[in-house]
């Protein structure tokens, strides 16, 4: 079989018994984790608050695997945490078989406090970042004391924009590119063929394969040569279909947050999509320019198809022919839950203290004004407030202690709140009784209000786009919490597809992070460790079409 060959043909066999067809032109949430599109949710370079032996910066580690026997070309993208506004961008070139790994990392300083990309990996990127020269790239290249190069994140798409706040804040400085997360979309299958525009064949198979004598790819200086535009343009410049074919997918990928003074380690899979393009698609650009994005999802056709699985059943859902949809809903809908769930634990011999990563991958083409939506734009459903310093969705938060209480009879962090129902603390005033999420990517906490007035920093990721849930004060210091994402006086859902199906909630991704400090260890044994839960959600979906949604 060619392509996802076992995912496509057990997904293919559950579809046909559903009357779907024509699997290969819909996008999917492989569970099998392999994709053309990777999902990293969350990166950080910030200070824990709970680190106990040495408070340096945070780093993330992470991988992506090319599990075919085909290059490929890849853009990579790291978004800030407040609205998604691309922080670095950059053109990936895998050999057949290849890896390739990176760090992002902070000096900390008060001149570059912004976060870092540096990589000893060999694999072909564009612009060159290993070994470039300190000032190369427009500024952008640095290099450490010991002769390693990185890449500096950037503030340039928001530093200006009022909607981050006043000049100065922290919405608007370099400190802001130090949380987010990040994505990998496949741009196409590297050949040696004709471009579609009169481009002759120049074999960038060929130089960006890694040589064994030398385990080196053989020629990074063509790829990079090949998108330059100065004395004469380069042959990606003239035709950027050269030697390109349509994606296949095949990339899985991992990360990392580490916190190696404290012996800490978060490790995650990223988030597989397969099918992101239509039949025979691709869409190769240079590593100045921000597409591919998501919202190409279903390139070249104007129109996406998603299938979701919902209870042994797979929903089919097409937007951007229906009115009031674009391709980009049939990305969302893969994610879209109406519940979250995952588990958390605090304080006891062990010192717990556990964050949420909480990230919606695709909000940012929903509620940015003007980068995504125009300086008139509003808000598209499933979101319901243009981004001003945060875009607000209302949300319900339930916890149950691990012998199935709840909160008290309005006690506690939700005395103040009239519906009894739990608010993130501190309830400040009238509006903060309703929880909202503020962010594409934030971090929820677990602390005591006291605490969190203190410092916001949230204890595990060091988040500094941080709410709060205090489930101290009602003694559930261990057990789990459902977050609503859809609710009642709210209601999120996105727009009607093509053959009448209305997800309810919002597109969402994230992991549960939990560190321990054992103090009953014994003397001059390490006694921190971590780990990682990534989020379990329901779905909830309406119309007639598909019983699936019944």
């Amino acid at each position: 079989m060619k392509r996802n060959s076992l995912t496509t043909a057990v997904v293919a066999g559950i579809a046909g018994t559903v009357g779907i067809a024509n699997l290969a032109t819909a996008v999917t949430l492989n569970p099998d984790g392999l994709g053309q599109v990777l999902i990293y949710p969350y990166y950080t370079v910030n200070v824990a608050k709970n680190q106990v032996e040495d408070p340096s910066n945070l780093t993330t580690a992470f991988s992506v695997v090319n599990t075919t026997n085909q290059g490929k070309a890849v853009k990579v993208r790291f978004l800030e945490g407040r609205n998604s506004r691309e922080v670095r961008d950059f053109n990936l070139y895998l050999s057949p078989y290849d890896v390739w790994t990176a760090t992002v990392f902070t000096l900390g300083t008060d001149a570059e406090p912004q976060a870092n990309l540096t990589t000893t990996d060999t694999s072909c990127t564009v612009p060159k970042i290993r070994g470039a020269a300190a000032g190369s790239s427009s500024g952008a290249i640095g290099v450490l004391p010991n002769g390693q190069s990185y890449v500096r994140f950037s503030s340039a798409l928001y530093s200006g924009d009022a909607i981050y706040g006043a000049s100065g804040s922290p919405g608007r400085t370099l400190a802001n590119t130090r949380e987010g997360h990040f994505e990998l979309i496949e741009m196409g299958v590297v050949g040696n063929n004709a471009g579609q525009n009169g481009g002759a064949a120049q074999n960038s198979i060929a130089a960006i394969t890694h040589v064994p004598a030398t385990g080196v790819p053989l020629n990074c200086d063509k790829v990079n040569a090949a998108w330059s535009s100065y004395p004469a343009p380069g042959y990606w410049t003239a035709d950027n279909t050269v030697d390109l074919g349509p994606a296949t997918g095949g990339l899985f990928g991992a990360a990392s947050i580490v916190d190696g003074a404290n012996g800490v380690l978060l490790p995650y899979s990223a988030d597989a999509v397969d099918g992101f393009y239509s039949a025979g698609g691709f869409n190769h650009s240079n590593p100045g320019n921000t597409s591919p994005s998501l919202a190409n999802v279903g390139f070249p056709a104007p129109s996406a198809t998603a299938y979701v699985f919902r209870n042994g059943q797979v929903v089919t859902a097409t937007y951007g022919t229906a009115p009031g949809t674009l391709p980009i809903d049939a990305f969302s809908a893969l994610f879209t839950h109406d519940a979250i769930f995952n588990e958390y634990v605090l304080g006891g011999g062990a010192a717990a203290t556990t964050d949420w990563a909480v990230t919606f991958p695709t909000k940012g083409f929903y509620v940015d004004r003007p980068y995504r939506l125009g300086s008139a734009g509003v808000a598209r459903a499933p979101f319901v407030e243009v981004y001003n310093q945060g875009s607000r969705v209302e949300v319900q938060l339930t916890p149950f202690d691990r012998e199935e209480q709840g909160p008290g009879a309005c006690t506690g962090s939700d005395s103040q709140n009239p519906a009894c129902d739990l608010c993130f603390s501190p309830c400040e005033n009238p509006e903060e009784l309703i929880p909202v999420l503020r962010y594409e990517t934030q971090v929820i906490s677990f602390q005591s209000t006291a605490d969190f007035l203190d410092d916001r920093t949230s204890p595990v990721l060091g988040s500094a786009l941080a709410e709060n849930v205090d489930v101290r004060a009602d003694g559930l210091n261990a057990g789990w919490l459902r977050i609503g994402l859809n609710p009642a006086t709210e209601i999120h859902a996105l727009p009607a597809s093509a053959e009448g199906v209305t997800f309810f909630g919002l597109p969402i991704t994230g992991f549960a992070a939990t560190n321990y400090v054992n103090a009953n260890a014994a003397p001059g044994k390490l006694s921190n460790y971590s780990g990682l839960w990534k989020h379990k959600g329901s779905r909830s979906c309406a119309g007639t079409a598909t019983a699936a949604c019944s």
